[in-house]
C-alpha cells in the first residue's frame, strides 16, 4: 500500500483521476469532484498540476455591492426593473505536489467580483468550506491555526509552479489520513491504486472543503 507518492506517481495519479472523473459525471455510488485539467509547466518538466475554476456565491457576512441591488420597481424599462444577477466570486483551485511531504496539496485563490483577493475572515465564511468546519481566524489575516495545534492549517504561500500568491492547506497529516482509509478499503482493483489514492485524498479534503459548491 502506498503511503506517499513520488512526483511521477502523483502525475500519473492525477492523469488517471481526470480520465476517470471527466466533466460533471458522477458515480452511482460515490461522487468525486470533477472539472479538473492537467497542466504542464511551460518549460520546466516535473512541475505539472491540476486546476479548475469554480464560481461561488457571495460569502456570508460580506455586504453586497450596489451591482446586486434590484432595479427601480416603478420604472417602465424592463431592463431597469429586472433583478441583476447575484455577485460572483471566482475560486481557482489547484492540486500540486509537495516534495517535502510527498503528497498532493490543495492551493486556491478567492477573488470578489472586482478581482480583489478576499480576506481570510471572508474566505473562512465562504461556500468553499463546509459550515463550521474551520475556526475563526481570530484576527490573524495570514494563517489559520487550530486551537490544539501550533502548526497552521491554512496559510498563504506562492503557487509552486505559477509563483502566484495563494492559500494552501498544510499537508503534514495527509499521508496518515489517506493511508488509514486505504488500509480499510477493499475496493481498489489491481492497477487502480494511484487512482484510488487521489479519490481518497479528495474524500479526506471534502471533510472541510465543499468541492461541489458553486458552479464551473
Amino acid at each position: 500500500m502506498l503511503t506517499t507518492l513520488t512526483r511521477a506517481q502523483f502525475e500519473e495519479a492525477c492523469r488517471r483521476y481526470v480520465d476517470a472523473h471527466p466533466g460533471d459525471r458522477c458515480s452511482e455510488v460515490k461522487a468525486y469532484p470533477s472539472g479538473w485539467c492537467w497542466h504542464e509547466h511551460s518549460y520546466v518538466p516535473g512541475l505539472g498540476y491540476l486546476s479548475r475554476t469554480v464560481i461561488l456565491p457571495r460569502p456570508s457576512g460580506v455586504e453586497a455591492s450596489g451591482s446586486e441591488e434590484l432595479g427601480d420597481p416603478t420604472a417602465v424599462d424592463d431592463e431597469a426593473t429586472a433583478p441583476v444577477p447575484p455577485e460572483q466570486y471566482t475560486c481557482r483551485q489547484y492540486v500540486v505536489y509537495s516534495p517535502t511531504f510527498q503528497v498532493p496539496t490543495l492551493y486556491f485563490t478567492l477573488h470578489d467580483p472586482s478581482g480583489s483577493p478576499m480576506p481570510l475572515d471572508a474566505i473562512v465564511e465562504s461556500a468553499l468550506f463546509r459550515r463550521h468546519a474551520l475556526p475563526s481566524p481570530g484576527g490573524n489575516a495570514f494563517a489559520l491555526t487550530l486551537p490544539e495545534s501550533s502548526l497552521a492549517l491554512l496559510s498563504q504561500g506562492d503557487h509552486p509552479t505559477l509563483g502566484t500568491p495563494s492559500w494552501y492547506f498544510h499537508p503534514c497529516h495527509t499521508s496518515e489520513a489517506v493511508s488509514e482509509i486505504l488500509a480499510e478499503s477493499n475496493d481498489a482493483k489491481s492497477g487502480d491504486e494511484l487512482l484510488r489514492w487521489m479519490e481518497v485524498w479528495f474524500m479526506v479534503l471534502s471533510n472541510v472543503v465543499d468541492f461541489f459548491a458553486g458552479s464551473q
